[in-house]
């Protein structure tokens, strides 16, 4: 068993707080809390900006970490917002409003999936 090393640990530990503050953030919109979703939204976003900058710092950057931080970005930048914004006004359209929510999500993940590889070439 591999030993936990705490400069890699640290970064990801960061990096899935925000996750899990971007997954409540879903829960918030649907209770239709959407002051507090976009709180949280915020919140993720700041520590999606200090996880690779701490993880660099302390020399604790690892593959693992770079591909979780971007499974994050897709849902707290991605899924998360698109799902507010249907619950908070997209709904009244019904069909319409989840078709341009999934439009919105599925652009997200192709643009995440094209930065991924041009991040690999280098």
């Amino acid at each position: 068993m591999k030993k936990v090393d705490f400069r890699t640990a640290l970064p990801n530990f960061i990096t899935i707080t925000g996750l899990c503050l971007g997954l409540n953030s879903i829960k918030l919109a649907f209770e239709g809390e959407f002051e507090k979703s976009i709180i949280f939204i915020t919140i993720a976003a700041i520590l999606d900006a200090l996880d690779g900058r701490i993880a660099r710092l302390i020399k604790g950057t690892s593959q693992f970490g770079a591909e979780l931080d971007s499974l994050t970005d897709f849902v707290n930048f991605g899924v998360c917002p698109s799902l507010i914004v249907y619950f908070w006004l997209l709904n009244q359209l019904s069909f319409y409003g989840w078709i341009a929510c999934l439009i919105f999500i599925v652009a997200c993940c192709l643009r995440l999936a094209r930065f991924n590889l041009d991040v690999e070439k280098k």
